[in-house]
Parts: structure tokens; sequence; C-alpha cells
């Protein structure tokens, strides 16, 4: 069996970017180079791709890591809408090769298109797996609204609810805080990503059904998403320890696993 490449790591010097400032290397970009020679790396509040043609341009250092899980990790930044949040907890993991992170690497999944016979046959199956405390991150397709939540956020999803069981879900919507069947997603223009915390315990779940059930009737506060939504505009995402987040970041803060995609 072959084994896989080890993962590549590129140090690399690039200015006019005053979000990544130069460091005691005397690099200030640290890049993730895939199989196909493709540069994955931070520019200024985003991620970019170049070649690594490119960089041998630059002042550059490459790094091999004798990784366990060179596979995953690959899968990680090739499969994955890449934020710069999941980039650098990415880039983190990789110091750790028993690290559970890369048993689940499809974190923000790249949608495919799929077809209405394809989408059903996902529905029915999500349907089958659905266990109350999972979280049903969405995006819809013939939304402007929502495509511009999921650029801003930079990942793939715009909205996320939580699974309470017996085909239910409590989510925000512009009407408040509801809880409403998970058929009002039942149709071709919404893709979903199921997500699951794992190892949570009885209690846990138990306890965080009952804080979104407990939130049901409250107003859809208006304010906090316009005052987010500028924040993302302008490239400042909200820190680590922050009490509200984005569906995306929500994703990789919370350690979710990915279940299944509709």
């Amino acid at each position: 069996m072959r084994r896989p490449p080890m993962p590549t790591i590129v140090l690399f010097k690039k200015w006019g970017d005053p979000w990544h400032r130069t460091d005691e290397t005397g690099f200030n970009k640290t890049g993730f180079v895939t199989e196909k020679g493709i540069v994955i790396y931070p520019r200024r509040s985003r991620t970019a791709r170049t070649s690594m043609e490119a960089i041998r341009k630059k002042p550059h250092r490459i790094l091999q890591i004798d990784h366990p899980r060179a596979e995953q990790i690959e899968t990680f930044f090739t499969c994955n809408v890449m934020n710069t949040y999941l980039y650098v907890k990415g880039m983190q993991q990789i110091a750790d090769p028993n690290s559970a992170f890369w048993d689940n690497p499809v974190k923000l999944p790249i949608l495919t298109p799929i077809n209405p016979a394809e989408h059903e046959a996902r529905w029915s199956r999500i349907l089958g797996i659905l266990q109350k405390g999972d979280a049903i991150f969405t995006l819809d397709t013939k939304s402007t609204a929502s495509r511009l939540i999921a650029y801003l956020d930079q990942g793939t999803w715009s909205h996320v609810g939580a699974y309470v069981g017996n085909g239910q879900i409590v989510e925000a919507i512009t009407l408040g805080v509801v809880e409403r069947n998970i058929e009002a997603y039942h149709d071709t223009r919404y893709r979903l990503g199921v997500y699951r915390f794992p190892s949570a315990s009885p209690e846990q779940i138990d306890s965080f059904v009952a804080f979104n059930r407990s939130k049901v009737g409250d107003r859809y506060s208006y304010r906090k998403a316009l005052t987010l939504g500028i924040r993302l505009a302008l490239g400042i995402w909200p820190s680590a320890g922050a009490r509200h987040t984005t569906p995306n970041m929500l994703i990789t803060r919370a350690g979710y696993d990915l279940i299944e995609i509709v």
C-alpha cells in the first residue's frame, strides 16, 4: 500500500499584509502545500491559494512533517471551505499526532451540486440518523442574503438550528425564536449539514435541548445581526472567547463532527 506523502508546510514572506507581521523566523506567512502543489495560506482576514512556483520566487523555507494522519490532513485542507479560524485550528492540530481532530477532517464541506433524486435520498438518510441535540446547519441556495452571509462568514452555512427530537428544531428566524418541524427544510433549495457533539452525555444533551426551548418566543436580534455583519465585512472576526459567534465559526469552536450532508 502506498504511503501518503508527508504533509508539507511552507514559510514565506509577503509584504503588504498588516494582519500578519514578520516574526522571529523572518517570515510572516505559513502555508499548507497540497499534493497538487497549491499553497493555502492566510491573506489579510481571509485565506488564499497560490502555486508553489509563485512562493519559490519569495524567501521561503519548506518543512515536511512525518505525521501518521497525513491522508486526513490532506483531506482537511482540500475538502473544506477554509476560513481563517478553521485554518489556524488545523495548523495547531498538526502539532499533535494523536489529536481526535483528524478523525473527522471535513468540517465546512465544499458543497457540490446534487440532483433532486440524490437530494431526496440524502434527506431520507438524515431523518433516519438524527439524534436529539444535533445541530442543523443550512444554506438557502436561492437566497441572496443566505449566500451573502455564508460569504462574509467565510464558510459553507448561513444559519443553524438545534434538533430537539420528534422531528422538531428550534431556530432563530426573522419572526423570532421558534420551534417547528424540520420538514420546513425539505426542499431542493436548501442544503443541510447535520453536526453532532462527540461524546456528549445524555444530561448534556437534555440541558442543550432545554436551553434552546427556553428561548422560544424571544425576539430576533436585528441589531446583533447587523453589527456582526458589518464586523465580518470589515474582516473583524469574533474572538475565540466572544459570547456571540458565527455559524461556521461555531462548528470549530464547539468541536462538532459532521455526520451527514444534504
